[in-house]
């Protein structure tokens, strides 16, 4: 990989999972996405966020959201059940975001997506708003475990149940890619949880992104390298590599892009 300045990678892990993640700038001039995590022993926590709202304001409103969740779950919540902390972070962020104000005192228009999943005595707990995304890679199986939040889902939907037209959805698609939910909409009502846990096994592989990873390569090109890379630092740098010459052969310009990757032991 080619030695960018506007990259950033992480490797951690515990005696459970082992943890990457890639952040890159790509075409913009400022990253708008944030991550974070915490590992113990034989858990942790895995958040990123995508923000929205201009160069500060969607980089304070995904900041927000990272260390709000991040300092919940460093705090004492053993009588609060995981999923249920995500979700009232979910909503304490929702509120953070709406009051935020510039340095005059003005309120700053900003929003961010958000993915955190949990894991914990080998089970995965998952909360997400907006449209970064999740996946589950198992014995040659990738399936996206959180729903994208945003108005192709609606229109999709009507479609299966014949309440709209070939024809106009085909129309409509054209704002598919506007968001239904997100954290600073204000009266956060849409948000996605497991309500059971998942159990995993060894060698899964989790994988969350913003879009600017699943926006230029699909699920299949994904699959193929988070399945035949058997390190998962190299598997991120192949998936910036990629990319970065699909864009370039698509002429796409490049969103912000993070990428986390989970590997059960």
């Amino acid at each position: 990989m080619d030695n960018y300045q506007d990259i950033q990678i992480v490797n951690d892990g515990n005696s459970v999972f082992d943890l990457s993640v890639i952040s890159a700038i790509g075409d913009r001039t400022e990253q708008q996405d944030s991550f974070g995590y915490n590992l113990s022993f034989d858990e942790g926590i895995v958040v990123i966020c995508d923000g929205m709202g201009g160069r500060e304001a969607g980089r304070m409103a995904s900041s927000v959201a990272v260390n709000t969740i991040m300092e919940a779950y460093e705090g004492d919540f053993s009588d609060t059940a995981i999923t249920d902390l995500l979700i009232e972070c979910a909503n304490e962020t929702d509120k953070k975001i709406c009051n935020l104000c510039d340095e005059n005192g003005e309120p700053v228009k900003a929003g961010t997506t958000m993915v955190a999943v949990v894991i914990k005595d080998n089970s995965l707990y998952w909360c997400s708003v907006g449209d970064s995304r999740a996946y589950l890679s198992r014995k040659g199986e990738f399936v996206q475990f959180t729903q994208d939040q945003n108005y192709k889902t609606v229109l999709d939907e009507k479609l299966r149940a014949n309440l709209i037209t070939e024809d106009a959805y085909a129309n409509e698609m054209k704002r598919g890619e506007a968001l239904i939910s997100f954290l600073g909409i204000g009266n956060l009502s849409l948000i996605d949880y497991n309500n059971l846990p998942l159990q995993l096994e060894k060698d899964d592989k989790i994988i969350i992104m913003t879009d600017g990873l699943y926006k230029v390569l699909d699920d299949d090109e994904i699959a193929r390298v988070a399945e035949n890379f058997s390190n998962i630092e190299d598997a991120l740098n192949a998936l910036e590599i990629k990319t970065k010459k699909q864009a370039k052969k698509k002429n796409i310009s490049r969103d912000n892009m993070t990428v986390a990757l989970i590997k059960m032991r």
